[in-house]
């Protein structure tokens, strides 16, 4: 509710399908960034002998590819991802970062190797109350990273969330969400660290149709609103204004066509 619908970029997203191998899934989106600049971002994605493909490239010539295959042994699903900069030689290929994940009832793990840096996090959900853990680890230094450690509990129609960044305890946030009604839900974020919070509420005002606003300790007011026209399309708006200088204004709109 504070983190997504919010955005102001303007821009236009085609989703199609061909029926080349058995079924490849294309989307391009064009991106207004200025009053005489347009962009476009093409993907695909298809699945190959049971690992799905995905490759995505923008106007600037850069590639990124990633491959995922499910179930390579009971609950893993094992990801390799890698990007090659518009103009660049394929020597100059960015390393690959190869992702494991695991999920097993109430366990669930990640690990990801991109040259010498390991991420690696997992959680464990115990009825309403899931907590969780994770760090990094860089081989060619020897060193450990800092640990996020992080908790939620919900209960009936709220639900509360911490999370602590680092064992200092002076990075810590906290969030709190409640749905007041099936139409309403509000919520609210604080971090220590440098003392910010928002606040926040969506509201759905049909089946097709919803609103939601948030402002933060910054002064920074956010509304979204999102609208389904029809199965195949759908419509995103949203305004950004800073209460510290209401000459200060972001509206963006975006559109999602599927066919």
């Amino acid at each position: 509710m504070l983190d997504a619908g919010y955005g102001t970029g303007n821009k236009l997203v085609i989703n199609t399908k061909s029926d080349l191998n058995g079924g490849t899934g294309l989307t391009t989106t064009f991106v207004r960034s200025a009053a005489d600049k347009i962009s476009a971002v093409l993907k695909a994605s298809s699945s190959v002998c049971g690992v799905g493909v995905e490759a995505t490239t923008d106007g600037s010539g850069t590639i990124k590819a990633k491959a995922t295959k499910g179930d390579l042994v009971p609950g893993v699903k094992l990801t390799i991802d890698t990007s090659l900069v518009g103009g660049a030689k394929i020597a100059d290929i960015a390393t690959p970062k190869v992702t494991a994940d695991y999920k097993a009832g109430d366990v669930a793990a990640s690990a990801s190797v991109a040259g010498s840096t390991l991420d690696a996090s997992g959680t464990y959900t115990l009825g309403d109350v899931c907590v969780g853990a994770a760090t990094t680890y860089d081989s060619s230094s020897g060193t450990l990273g800092d640990p996020s450690i992080a908790a939620s509990y919900a209960m009936g129609n709220s639900a509360f969330t911490a999370v602590m960044n680092g064992l200092s305890a002076d990075d810590v946030s906290a969030t709190a969400s409640h749905a007041v009604s099936d139409e309403l839900s509000v919520a609210g974020t604080f971090t220590s660290k440098d003392s910010a919070f928002s606040v926040g509420a969506a509201y759905t005002i049909d089946s097709d149709s919803s609103v939601k606003a948030k402002i933060n300790s910054d002064g920074l007011l956010n509304v979204g609103y999102a609208r389904k026209l029809s199965a195949g399309a759908s419509v995103n708006a949203g305004l950004e204004v800073d209460t510290n200088n209401m000459d200060s204004r972001k509206l963006g709109v975006s559109a999602t066509l599927s066919c």
